[in-house]
């Protein structure tokens, strides 16, 4: 995703309102340690657009990774990955946040409607083959790797495998079916 087409998305009008507002989710962090969380800012019918446009974000960047060229290597595959959900991780830490602390039948709704497609958009991470192929190159050369490169290899290609990478197709779309 664009800069620019991130932009229109941080801006986009939320339901119920009529001016565009800037999702506190998607805007930068201030603070010390990467910025801190806008709790005070952010508001239940925040998650779905902020979770829409991370998902979208972080679903392209994932399809650059897999559909690269070069040779499969931690900085082009692995590093590459542990950035491509930055801004999916930071909806994802407030949600969970909210998640565990906030019971309102508003929030319990979005709940609801984002466990799905949060299902589906790790589904569509883990069952990449292309990405896994990658993943897998990295893990099986990973002698070379320094010692925090091999523990990062290992929990990639663990998580891939965990979440059925190795599974043949009708399974792994039973598998997707069963995590919606």
């Amino acid at each position: 995703m664009t800069t620019f087409s991130l932009g229109l998305l941080l801006t986009a009008t939320l339901a119920g309102t009529e001016a565009p507002v800037t999702n506190p989710l998607l805007a930068p962090w201030s603070g010390p340690h990467g910025g801190v969380p806008p709790f005070a800012q952010v508001k239940v019918e925040h998650f779905a657009p902020a979770f829409e446009a991370a998902m979208a974000e972080a679903l392209q960047n994932q399809a650059r990774i897999a559909a690269d060229p070069a040779a499969p290597t931690f900085a082009n595959t692995l590093a590459a990955l542990e950035r491509s959900s930055r801004t999916f991780d930071r909806v994802s830490s407030v949600f969970g946040v909210w998640s565990g602390t906030l019971s309102t039948p508003d929030f319990q709704a979005v709940e609801r409607d984002l466990a799905p497609k949060l299902a589906a958009f790790s589904d569509r991470l883990y069952q990449n083959e292309r990405l896994f192929a990658r993943v897998a190159a990295v893990y099986e050369a990973r002698a070379a790797l320094t010692p925090e490169q091999r523990r990062l290899a290992w929990r990639w290609y663990t998580s891939f495998v965990r979440a059925g990478a190795k599974l043949d197709g009708a399974t792994k779309r039973e598998v997707a079916a069963l995590n919606e």
